[in-house]
């Protein structure tokens, strides 16, 4: 192993010390990349060992592990319909907040059925 040279960073400027940083994520960066590919011919070689492929071996898991995505509703991007509405006029579709004068009729005795469009 090489020597390392030590960093006296209470004598560094902030802009020396953000520049050593990014030095050490770009270095890190290539590290981790020639790491991978390492790993990735050490994994095909095995596989060719065994007479598969690394895609044969990982195909169907990652396939698997993958989750899948929600259909999207069928009413997405329609705006919702009334389904409450006030004494004048006012409406409510029952999604989201609830809306003052609903709140003010609940305070004076009312219930949310009573409104029901």
């Amino acid at each position: 192993m090489a020597t390392k040279s030590s960093f006296d960073l209470d004598s560094m400027s902030v802009t020396e010390l953000t520049a050593l940083i990014v030095a050490a994520e770009e270095k890190r960066k290539e590290k981790l990349e020639d790491a991978k590919i390492a790993l990735m011919e050490e994994f095909s070689r095995k596989a060719a060992e065994l007479g598969v492929t690394v895609n044969e071996l990982y195909g169907r898991a990652a396939e698997t592990a993958a989750p899948r995505a929600r259909k999207p509703r069928k009413d997405a991007g329609q705006p919702a319909g009334v389904k409450y509405r006030g004494p004048l006029g006012q409406t409510w579709s029952g999604r989201g907040r609830r809306p003052g004068w609903l709140n003010e009729a609940l305070a004076q005795g009312k219930g949310v059925g009573d409104f029901l469009a």
